[in-house]
């Protein structure tokens, strides 16, 4: 679950994210026109400073479309920094759990207020994030020989302090807005299977659950004498998603991935689907 020590991995990713439709807050999926498509790169960086100690740098850009509007350009978005410690390791025949622990701080690199005419140049939220995670990996060996691997991760993100907002904004503020919204905390849980063909193909399957509580908006929009309260509270919001990949390691230290990530219920959110392609390079 960790990099051996001096290991350095770069896993660039290419996603296109699309929606068209949504779900209500009773879980009723329904249409949406116009959708929304989004086109993103994240590039990961790993780093094995021990062989139980490993950081991580998340960098990435995206740009948004919905009906006849576009994102300025490729915009920045929030950047991750965080570290991972494994409490157990599996040992060298790989027959025990491996257990570790990580945290991550994401800081808001990505424009979300002030946007002038334009709320699709709204790639981040604003928020400093701080999340803990808990993580764990078992190997099971198959009477074929090859092993399959199961993974779970279960992650909380504290509440962050209060955002401040000006103008419009990821928030759907208008242009004369002065205010800020407080974000609540989040929750994410997945699972995964994996099932090694050979040594260089790979099956996979992931299940996931995001969670996010409720967060309240409070400002005043207008000018002048022409000043009114301006506040909301948008409900909290859940999905659940599937992840089907494939993976083909041209050796150790080369190899891509595809798959595709897709929401199937939910309440209060987007369904999406996401194609995805990355390649991993270990270095």
């Amino acid at each position: 679950m960790t990099l051996p020590a001096g290991t350095w991995l770069v896993e660039p990713y290419l996603i296109y994210y699309r929606s068209n439709a949504y779900y209500d807050d009773q879980g009723k999926r329904h249409a949406q026109s116009p959708g929304t498509r989004q086109w993103q790169t994240t590039i990961p960086i790993f780093y094995g400073a021990t062989d139980r100690l490993q950081f991580r740098l998340g960098l990435g850009g995206a740009h948004a479309m919905s009906g006849g509007a576009h994102t300025d350009g490729l915009r920045a978005t929030d950047t991750t920094l965080g570290a991972q410690y494994m409490l157990l390791a599996p040992g060298a025949d790989k027959k025990k759990p491996a257990v570790s622990l990580a945290y991550t701080h994401r800081f808001p690199t990505g424009v979300y207020d002030r946007l002038d005419q334009n709320p699709l140049n709204a790639i981040g939220n604003g928020a400093n994030v701080d999340t803990f995670s808990a993580l764990l990996q078992q190997y099971v060996w198959l009477p074929n020989g090859r092993p399959m691997r199961f993974r779970a991760t279960a992650s909380y993100s504290l509440p962050p302090s209060r955002v401040d907002v000006r103008g419009i904004s990821a928030y759907g503020t208008p242009r004369d807005f002065r205010g800020g919204v407080r974000l609540g905390n989040s929750l994410g849980i997945s699972t995964s299977v994996e099932y090694s063909i050979n040594p260089q193909w790979v099956l996979a399957m992931d299940l996931a659950y995001d969670r996010n509580a409720a967060s309240q908006l409070k400002g005043i929009a207008g000018q002048g004498f022409d000043v009114t309260p301006f506040a909301r509270r948008d409900a909290s919001r859940d999905v659940y998603s599937l992840a089907p990949a494939v993976e083909y390691n041209f050796n150790g230290r080369i190899g891509i991935l595809g798959g595709v990530q897709l929401s199937f219920a939910g309440r209060n959110n987007s369904a999406f689907v996401t194609p995805m392609a990355a390649i991993n390079i270990v270095l």
